[in-house]
């Protein structure tokens, strides 16, 4: 196969998924937050445990950005910081419990988006796609 026409269909379905990740989040976060933030949110809830500079480097944007942005979030009550017993200027950042329920609600309301647009899906057409995302996970989009 071509490998420029596999990069190219690659490329598409990247750019499709961000179309489809913009439907699925369309009024699913919370006004109390910014899009920035729920980003971070969204980050500390999969990671678990996170640093600044982590936060920072995932979504590209500055320490100081970063560093802001998370204190902003601690003072919402909806990160807790835990300091490094051996390095106190390490500090892992993870959700407390109202951040944890302000992404579940999310996803919750994420999960009725994504069901509006895959209602139409069979089972075979399901166990299908959950094993193509397992090839591209192992093959193409590995986690780092």
């Amino acid at each position: 196969m071509d490998k420029n026409l596999f990069f190219q269909a690659v490329i598409n379905f990247i750019s499709n998924v961000h179309s489809s990740t913009h439907f699925l989040k369309k009024d699913a976060r919370s006004n109390k937050i910014t899009p920035q933030q729920h980003s971070i949110l969204e980050y500390v809830f999969f990671s678990k445990e996170v640093t600044t500079s982590q936060v920072a480097d995932c979504l590209n944007i500055s320490l100081p950005n970063a560093s802001r942005e998370l204190k902003k979030l601690f003072k919402l009550n909806l990160i807790v910081k835990e300091s490094n017993e051996k390095d106190r200027r390490k500090t892992t950042i993870s959700l407390s419990e109202p951040g944890q329920n302000l992404m579940l609600r999310t996803f919750e309301r994420i999960q009725k988006n994504f069901w509006k647009q895959a209602e139409e899906l069979s089972e075979d057409e399901m166990r299908s796609i959950i094993s193509s995302m397992k090839v591209l996970e192992k093959k193409v989009f590995i986690p780092y």
